[in-house]
């Protein structure tokens, strides 16, 4: 006895540490859940945020390339429109061409020939660097000469710098024709992309519209290669039609992975991919899972604080507590007061409370002593008279007598209280009412005895087939209303064709014969402009639909087959009712 008192409660038992125990694991599953997301959350943050940006550098070193190739070409146009270049004379447009304006305004390996209407050469810009004649095209005739023109890339062996052709036709006079062609060298967009950086180590690759690569960063210090992008690793690439919707990552020939971005300019027919180490990305998704790690261990270890404060605080006052109740609980009024210092809080005052109460139970227990027993035996049997008068009569006026199930009051009160719930939770809720067909016929062949058998077999089976929370009742004579809670139309549906499965496959045993029934079902959804016993009706309306269409099926009320008459009606009814 000594022991018992000494240590009221274990911790095994204490529910203010098993409350703390579960607030602490709570704290730290829902913290760890949360951070979990958190930093996923932020890591595709980051991922998107990388792709987006290098797709935004793209676009504009698209736009600045092509506004260079649009700047080249206006440039020649320019000089087609010359008098100089208009003359169609090789002196006077040789010496143009050759002079220091002109010179400057293209790179040396940039080359200008002018050639008259049968295609033969007039004069060239003078050049070192560059080749006797453009080879981007080798049958002049074939250029449009009624149009500007751009020709595709063109990668030769022996050139530095990939080039295209510009082409635009010179008028002198009205008549005479003749075209200026000028080889535009990839060398002016180089500029953009050898500054582009992507993260701290990405890079930019342009390729022509074959997926030649016209840029590639180790050009520099390699040399340039007649390479295409499928030499890197990309399989099946179409430079027209390549797209990166979302942000995703490609693995190369060299064996890492990077975040790909891709821009492809249909002006000029040039493309842009953009590839961003996975390596430098997931390094800075490691500081963000240590961040979220380290919030997650100071969460935890705040949280243990507490609870041992707060254990320590109420815990052992309360302890105290109990083993003094313990004490007066065997009789032994003459325990001291028992004190907790200068505490106000809720302990405090319960020490008070219970101090006060102690006092009041020593004064009056003498009295009550004399009459405790007679009254306890008294009371006792009383109650137990009246609980068992109740619980015959609570059965009686909230269960059917033969099946067991909930009456038709019973069931009511329950659509009244999941009528108030769903007003709350706005979840749905639905009806199943069900018929068993032929029952008069079964009753007038094998008895009536026969008859309540069946009633039991379908109940029990129905009933079989709920979930705990769900509600089956008998509603008069052969026919149940099913409720089921937090179920929508077409999952009521699913549950009316179980039933309907499990009763056709049941067979009843009577006497020496094996009976096979069969049930129609109408379902439909509580309406709150309906009501409950209007929707119930609607449920009714669609068991007689199956009735007259053939029995045994489940038959579904549709909110649309619902009438505005029927709407106005039960507006009517419930206004009355209220």
């Amino acid at each position: 006895m000594r022991t018992k008192e000494a240590r009221a409660t274990s911790f095994s038992q204490s529910i203010i540490f098993k409350s703390l125990s579960l607030l602490i694991l709570s704290t730290i599953l829902i913290a760890g859940i949360s951070i979990f997301f958190f930093a996923r959350g932020q890591i595709n943050t980051l991922i998107s945020w990388s792709s987006d940006n290098n797709r935004a550098q793209l676009r504009q070193m698209v736009n600045a390339a092509n506004n260079e190739i649009r700047l080249f070409a206006n440039r020649i146009i320019f000089l087609t429109h010359t008098t100089e270049i208009k003359s169609l004379d090789s002196a006077v447009a040789g010496t143009y061409l050759n002079s220091d304006n002109i010179a400057s305004l293209f790179n040396d390996d940039e080359t200008i020939n002018l050639y008259d209407d049968e295609n033969n050469l007039i004069c060239e810009r003078e050049n070192d660097f560059a080749d006797e004649e453009v080879h981007l095209h080798t049958d002049i005739s074939k250029i449009p000469k009624h149009n500007s023109y751009f020709g595709p890339w063109c990668i030769e062996d022996g050139h530095s710098t990939p080039t295209r052709i510009f082409a635009s036709e010179v008028v002198k006079d009205g008549n005479d024709r003749g075209i200026l062609l000028a080889n535009f060298s990839f060398a002016r967009l180089e500029k953009y992309f050898a500054d582009c950086k992507v993260g701290k180590n990405g890079f930019v690759i342009a390729i022509s519209e074959k997926g030649e690569i016209l840029y590639l960063p180790s050009f520099k210090d390699d040399g340039r290669k007649l390479l295409k992008i499928t030499d890197l690793g990309f399989e099946k690439f179409n430079p027209q039609r390549y797209e990166v919707p979302a942000p995703s990552f490609v693995k190369l020939n060299d064996g890492k992975e990077y975040l790909v971005n891709y821009e492809y300019s249909h002006l000029f027919h040039f493309g842009l991919l953009s590839l961003q180490p996975k390596k430098e990305i997931e390094a800075m998704a490691s500081a963000i899972k240590q961040s979220s790690l380290l919030f997650l261990i100071g969460t935890s270890i705040v949280t243990c604080l507490i609870s041992l404060w707060m254990f320590f605080i109420l815990g052992k006052p309360l302890n105290r507590l109990i083993i003094h109740m313990k004490k007066l609980t065997n009789d032994n009024l003459d325990v001291p007061e028992i004190r907790f210092g200068r505490r106000d809080d809720e302990v405090g005052q319960l020490s008070k409370a219970f101090n006060m109460m102690h006092s009041t139970i020593k004064q009056q227990f003498k009295e009550l002593q004399s009459h405790r027993e007679l009254l306890e035996q008294e009371v006792a049997e009383r109650t137990q008279e009246l609980e068992q008068a109740n619980q015959k009569l609570r059965i009686m006026s909230r269960t059917d007598e033969l099946t067991g199930l909930p009456n038709r009051r019973n069931i009511h009160e329950c659509i009244e209280n999941e009528v108030s719930r769903i007003s709350r939770t706005h979840k749905p809720f639905c009806f199943v009412f069900i018929d068993i067909d032929h029952f008069k016929n079964i009753n007038d062949t094998y008895g009536h005895s026969c008859g309540d058998i069946v009633l039991k077999s379908v109940a029990e089976t129905i009933r079989g087939l709920l979930r705990n929370y769900d509600i089956v009742g008998r509603y008069g004579g052969e026919e149940f209303l099913v409720l089921l809670p937090e179920t929508d139309l077409s999952g009521a549906a699913i549950v009316a064709e179980r039933f309907r499965k499990q009763i056709e496959d049941l067979s009843i045993k009577y006497a020496d014969f094996i009976i096979s029934v069969t049930i129609t079902l109408g379902v439909s959804k509580y309406d709150g402009r309906l009501g409950a016993d209007r929707s119930i009706q609607m449920a009714d309306k669609a068991l007689y639909e199956g009735k007259t269409t053939g029995r045994n099926k489940v038959v579904v009320w549709s909110p649309e087959r619902t009438s505005e008459e029927d709407y106005q009606a039960a507006a009517i009814e419930m206004a009355k009712h209220r």
